[in-house]
């Protein structure tokens, strides 16, 4: 017993609906576990004191600033956000 075209195009058709919802399952896995990563690092706070002759407190850490750049850029590549455009470098109030 053959099968006709058309019953081979719809199993065709049904194991391929198959596959993308398994690949689409799990790149929203893969979005949901970058999820906290974005925002943890959308929210971190970056401001290089430097210009401004300021020493900030100890609560404060420095960071490599060629790495904090690469950091945003990888960002931008990946929540399609652009870091370039949000402010960083606030002035200290003057005194």
């Amino acid at each position: 017993m053959t099968r006709s075209p058309a019953s081979n195009s719809i199993e065709h058709l049904q194991r391929e609906n198959m596959l993308l919802r398994q690949r689409v399952a799990r790149l929203e896995r893969e979005l949901a576990a970058t999820t906290p990563l974005v925002t943890t690092a959308k929210s971190l706070i970056l401001w290089d004191f430097t210009p401004y002759e300021v020493r900030p407190d100890d609560s404060w850490m420095a960071v490599d600033r060629s790495s904090v750049t690469q950091l945003l850029a990888a960002l931008a590549r990946i929540d399609h956000w652009n870091p370039w455009h949000t402010r960083i470098e606030p002035r200290p109030p003057q005194s």
